[in-house]
């Protein structure tokens, strides 16, 4: 698989990638602003990552900033 974009509605539903990253006390992963977790190469975008608000625009940039990220990282 080269890529998978997940929906986790209201509440989140990051308990099967719990071991990939560590969520935060309401299931949320932690990330800056740069959409990079503690993971070395992983990155999370949208509403499953922990964030102030949650609105479909600022999904669409959290994708957006994840992407270069992921550029960078694999650069």
């Amino acid at each position: 698989m080269d890529g998978a974009f997940l929906a986790v509605g209201l509440q989140p539903e990051n308990e099967p990638f719990s071991q990939l990253a560590k969520l935060n006390n309401w299931g949320y992963f932690d990330s800056a602003e740069d959409c990079c977790t503690q993971t070395p190469g992983l990155f999370v975008a949208g509403d499953c990552r922990s964030k102030y608000i949650r609105q479909v625009v600022t999904a669409a940039a959290d994708g957006a900033i994840a992407a270069m990220a992921a550029c960078r990282y694999l650069d």
